[in-house]
């Protein structure tokens, strides 16, 4: 196979892959960027800013802003002003916790079942063509 045809075939699979998430997010009423977001709050050993959570995932600021704004009128999320005073952490309420466990446990049993389809050699293959294709991508895009 050609390589313009394996380059449509991943990008063919890349773009299906991003569908497949974004209508599992809302077949739970949810966008995927909520879901990520989600997943990041409920991280217990980071806090993020609205600020950082953009940069995380390139989402614009208003997208941002808007899943918090709910989260926070459903009493999921509060706010505390972080150390620069300028920005808020964000952290999960217990009703946000109860919350994150009821979407992200099936999301994250659907993501892992999905990987058990690699053998580990597979998915260190993965991840090694991942990052080449990402430095790749970066080093000539911006150089």
């Amino acid at each position: 196979m050609r390589k313009d045809e394996l380059s449509d075939r991943f990008m063919d699979s890349w773009q299906k892959i991003d569908n497949l998430y974004n209508a599992y997010a809302k077949s739970r009423g949810l966008s995927f960027s909520a879901i990520i977001i989600l997943e990041c709050l409920d991280n217990p050993n980071a806090v993020y800013t609205q600020k950082e959570l953009c940069e995380k995932f390139g989402l614009p600021k208003q997208a941002v802003n808007s899943i918090i704004k709910s989260f926070w009128e459903q009493n999921y999320v509060e706010l505390k002003e972080a150390k620069d005073r300028r920005n808020k952490e964000m952290f999960l309420t217990a009703k946000g916790k109860a919350y994150a466990k009821e979407v992200l446990e099936h999301y994250q049993y659907v993501e892992a079942k999905a990987w058990e389809c690699f053998t580990p050699e597979e998915l260190q293959a993965f991840a090694e063509a991942m990052e080449k294709y990402e430095k790749s991508f970066e080093r000539v895009a911006f150089s």
